[in-house]
């Protein structure tokens, strides 16, 4: 969420710049656990990158990244920073606009996006990172087809598709219009009128493509439909859907779950109200459960809000449950300035994650992606 300031919320995305390689070690004031023995080393990859996934099969990164003030592109790259390409640029019959929120198919032949629909407005919640007005598109790695898997309504929204780790199902957010107007600000006008903290649900269903290759997306299940407030979908894997939840239409991301894929017990990860966690999701060998939290800082909700905002990437091991903080840039990278983690995405051998943040200085935003380096296999 900004135009992009409405993407500092759970969701910010693409630039800064330099090249960074420097010890990460942070210390845990919650929990007084050191992290140095997790994260040994960081470096930057790309200037100008956004929201993150890292296949396994091929090994490369994709990316989103702001091209215009309405624009945005859909990018791959090694993670040794070589081979940039544009994977969207040229994609034949893809809208032109907003394209991003990049997801890889574990085959790596294809990634599923983001692009802006048919009722896209401009509004700043209508970037990526809300999804409102947008639609789900399937695209070729190569960039030479594309596909749209799902179309939006009016006020409704496709938000964070990813892939099962079985390339079989599709999960999202959806968003459906509320009907409930709210009271509107001169510089914070919603689609609709509506309040855009509500009126969201979690869905899955199932991908194929067939023998002339047309993908469809069938069996569809909604789950907590009619719950209401905002849900974020974070992954699919090994039958367990991870998300979080923030009820009553509250603006803030309040607590990570997790569930069976058919909605079922559901479970609490995060159990800190008012503190602003998201992106919950486990490492590639189990033995970590990573997240975005505000949770070292004197931050709540209310009274606090985006404004004052900062996020960390943090851990909790699971066999002890013990919580670690993986990143610093708030000490590190700010100075004066605040820094929010927005997307991350493990890397195959679960000894690297790309952790994309943005820096919000005096009136400039610099965002950008970097390599953590672990001491060992997570």
């Amino acid at each position: 969420m900004t135009k992009w300031l409405s993407l500092t919320f759970s969701f910010v995305a693409a630039f800064a710049a330099g090249c960074v390689s420097e010890p990460a070690a942070v210390a845990d004031r919650a929990a007084g656990n050191a992290v140095a023995d997790i994260v040994v080393s960081r470096r930057t990859l790309t200037a100008n990158g956004g929201r993150v996934d890292w296949c396994a099969a091929n090994n490369l990164i994709a990316f989103d990244r702001m091209t215009g003030r309405d624009t945005s592109e859909v990018y791959v790259i090694r993670p040794d920073g070589r081979g940039q390409r544009c994977v969207t640029c040229g994609v034949p019959g893809l809208p032109e606009g907003i394209r991003g929120q990049p997801a890889w198919h574990p085959s790596g032949r294809f990634l599923v996006i983001q692009v802006q629909g048919k009722h896209y407005g401009g509004s700043r919640f209508e970037f990526v990172a809300w999804g409102i007005h947008n639609d789900l598109w399937l695209i070729d790695a190569d960039g030479k087809w594309g596909q749209r898997l799902l179309e939006a309504d009016y006020l409704g929204a496709s938000l964070h598709p990813h892939f099962s780790d079985t390339g079989d199902h599709l999960f999202w957010t959806v968003r459906e219009a509320t009907g409930h107007k709210i009271r509107q600000r001169i510089f914070h006008k919603t689609p609709g009128g509506e309040n855009p903290w509500d009126g969201w649900h979690l869905a899955i269903a199932r991908f194929h493509r067939d023998a002339g290759g047309t993908a469809k997306l069938t069996q569809r299940v909604d789950l907590y439909r009619g719950e209401g407030g905002f849900f974020e979908s974070h992954a699919l894997r090994d039958g367990v859907i991870w998300f979080s939840h923030t009820p009553g239409g509250r603006p803030l991301v309040d607590d990570i779950y997790r569930a069976r894929a058919d909605g079922t017990g559901r479970v609490n990860i995060t159990r800190s109200p008012g503190t602003w966690e998201e992106h919950g999701e486990l490492s590639p060998h189990g033995s970590l459960i990573t997240f975005n939290s505000s949770r070292r800082f004197d931050w709540k909700h209310p009274p606090d809000t985006a404004g004052t905002l900062r996020l960390e990437l943090w851990a909790r091991r699971v066999s002890s449950g013990a919580t670690v903080q993986l990143t610093d840039f708030n000490r590190q990278v700010a100075g004066h300035a605040r820094v929010l983690t927005s997307d991350y995405a493990w890397g195959p051998s679960g000894r690297e994650i790309a952790v994309y943040y943005a820096t919000f200085g005096r009136g400039a935003v610099t965002q950008q992606i970097d390599i953590l380096h672990l001491n060992g296999a997570y």
